[in-house]
């Protein structure tokens, strides 16, 4: 998938207000997870933006600390493919390819690990952060730096979201790249086909471009 950046020559007015777009939401089957742990079965996932981070909210059936969850991005050429995560999960991502993995705990007051794909090597990255690990509404929000990722508005984010155990070898016990069970613990999980979210201007930003752009129609015309 090629990544392409949609850059607008704008006044320098254009400053971000932190409003987010409508969030576009993703659902899942309930109770398609394999160990029947209702922290485990993701029931939604909502993906929204503001001027400056990818906003992931995902919801599960219940609530533990003990959850982990995956987040598997991809958003530029190339990237891993296969069985091939930073946290050795056992998730088989197929021909899907990777170029940003983070994995997500809530115990503890919550916290992630943001990986980028270097040309077949993970290597740590900033630019991630758990927003809510408070599991309100059984809900955990994360963020992650557009500018960090090299995201712009225009690019599309095709991606699969996962829920997981602690240990290294445990599977996704859903995805929600796939309707019905995952894997059940000492199996392997297997991706389907991957989601896809279009990174669009916060309305506040989107507003401010049209009156620049509509400034600059003007002083061409006099």
């Amino acid at each position: 998938m090629r990544s392409t950046h949609v850059f607008v020559a704008a006044s320098a007015a254009v400053v971000s207000f932190g409003q987010v777009a409508s969030a576009d939401l993703y659902t899942d089957p309930i109770g398609d997870q394999g160990p029947s742990n209702g922290n485990l079965d993701i029931v939604e996932v909502g993906m929204s933006n503001d001027d400056s981070n990818l906003r992931i909210d995902i919801r599960t059936n219940e609530f533990a600390d003990w959850t982990k969850y995956l987040v598997f991005l991809d958003y530029r050429d190339g990237g891993a493919t296969g069985n091939n995560n930073p946290w050795f999960r056992n998730v088989e991502m197929g021909d899907n390819a990777i170029d940003a993995f983070a994995g997500v705990w809530v115990d503890g007051g919550g916290g992630m690990q943001l990986f980028t794909d270097e040309g077949g090597s993970w290597s740590g990255a900033d630019g991630g952060s758990v927003d809510d690990a408070s599991g309100t509404g059984n809900t955990v929000s994360l963020l992650f730096s557009l500018e960090a990722l090299g995201i712009g508005f225009g690019d599309v984010i095709k991606f699969d979201i996962g829920t997981s155990g602690g240990n290294n070898g445990d599977p996704a016990t859903d995805l929600i790249s796939v309707g019905s069970t995952a894997a059940s613990w000492g199996g392997q999980a297997t991706a389907g086909e991957l989601r896809s979210y279009t990174v669009v201007p916060a309305p506040g930003t989107l507003a401010l471009l049209v009156v620049s752009g509509g400034l600059a129609m003007r002083r061409r015309r006099a």
